[in-house]
């Protein structure tokens, strides 16, 4: 134990495994899609040193995230798609504590924008068999 403690009070073990084989991988276009554009609009922090993800509610308010979807922003900032910011204070529920902000470079953003313009039209607009 190190006598640190996370956002909730709870100590933390720092020689717990953090590394990225803890993180589960995904090819789910749509989800990175997804959290793309909550961490665009809203944004990410990671708190405590397992860095354990919840997503911005207001400037000072955090809430938790599902774990699918805390797997896909480490997969993001392990690939440098995402980066890992400064430290500011933030709240959920009665508790306050440190939490560094996960930022989106202009590149992902670039990229994000340019699959959207990509994605296939759904619904009425098909093709038609010439002749």
């Amino acid at each position: 134990m190190s006598g640190q403690e996370d956002l909730f009070g709870n100590s933390i073990d720092i020689t717990a495994d953090t590394t990225e084989s803890t993180v589960k991988t995904t090819n789910d276009m749509g989800l990175i899609e997804h959290v793309i554009g909550i961490a665009s609009a809203s944004g990410y922090v990671l708190v405590g040193t397992g860095e354990k993800v919840f997503r911005k509610i207001s400037n000072d308010q955090i809430e938790g995230t599902p774990a699918y979807e805390a797997d896909a922003v480490h997969q993001l900032i392990t690939r440098k798609w995402l980066k890992v910011g400064g430290t500011h204070v933030y709240r959920c529920g009665g508790r306050e504590g440190p939490a560094r902000s996960v930022l989106v470079p202009r590149s992902t953003k670039e990229k994000a924008h340019r699959w959207r313009a990509l994605k296939p039209l759904t619904g009425s607009a098909r093709l038609r068999k010439a002749g």
